[in-house]
């Protein structure tokens, strides 16, 4: 197993799961609120989904397309890494996953007639390209979606992706990120519930409950200006952009 790509997967999961709870909970208020459903004040809302998805769908690519580069952080490359060496997963899969793990082994001893020396390795390898298809096939919309509609525009592909097909891809690799930090014998993880404990302290939610603006701040050329330098509270400097890290 290789922590520290275990780790960044993890990250990448976080944010994942970040960006949908946030996006989920503002879209809530929306539908909550008939005042913000009408035009023009529902373009800020439309705009949110149309960051939301873009940002999001790229993100599953990052982590379940069958293609990658030396450095990505990639669960398929994980899941490829730990195919061409397995061994060490075996007692693993065995003590967490025991009926997965029984089910391997038979496929192994009906393959081969017999459990020869070193047959926990064709058993673990079973596991791994199962979860590896797993990845692929679930995210393949998602994937589809991010190639002709984020990564490239090309208008004369059809692409019926779906809100419910990126929260399958979301939960899928949430489930195998977990999966694989319990079989590297770190801990049990939910990696939804860190998400909140690290990233939505109570009350972030509350800036919902504050007036944004002004009519004399409204009345100025907002979408002209360029960036703010510096945080809102007055903080310190910081990048233009960044993604959450969880």
């Amino acid at each position: 197993m290789t922590p520290q790509l275990l780790l960044n997967i993890r990250k990448e999961v976080i944010n994942l799961l970040f960006n949908r709870y946030v996006f989920r909970t503002h879209q809530e208020i929306v539908r909550f609120n008939p005042r913000l459903q009408d035009r023009p004040r529902n373009i800020f809302s439309r705009w949110a989904r149309v960051v939301y998805v873009g940002a999001t769908v790229a993100g599953v690519r990052r982590l379940a397309s069958a293609s990658y580069q030396d450095g990505d952080v990639s669960l398929v490359k994980l899941l490829d890494t730990l195919i061409h060496e397995p061994r060490q997963l075996w007692d693993s899969f065995a003590r967490h996953y025991a009926a997965d793990a029984a089910k391997a082994r038979d496929g192994v001893l009906k393959e081969a007639g017999q459990l020869l020396v070193g047959w926990e390795i064709s058993a673990c390898k079973r596991l791994l390209c199962e979860d590896r298809k797993m990845a692929i096939n679930v995210t393949e919309k998602v994937n589809w979606f991010a190639s002709k509609r984020v990564a490239h525009s090309v208008p004369d592909k059809v692409v019926s992706t779906t809100f419910s097909d990126l929260d399958t891809a979301i939960d899928v690799l949430k489930l195998l990120t977990e999966k694989y930090t319990l079989l590297a014998q770190v801990e049990k993880l939910d990696l939804l519930e860190e998400m909140k404990s690290r990233g939505l302290p109570n009350g972030w939610d509350s800036i919902f409950l504050e007036p944004w603006a002004t009519p004399e701040i409204i009345a100025r050329p907002l979408g002209e200006m360029p960036p703010p330098k510096r945080a809102a509270s007055g903080g310190p400097r910081g990048p233009a952009v960044s993604r959450q890290s969880g």
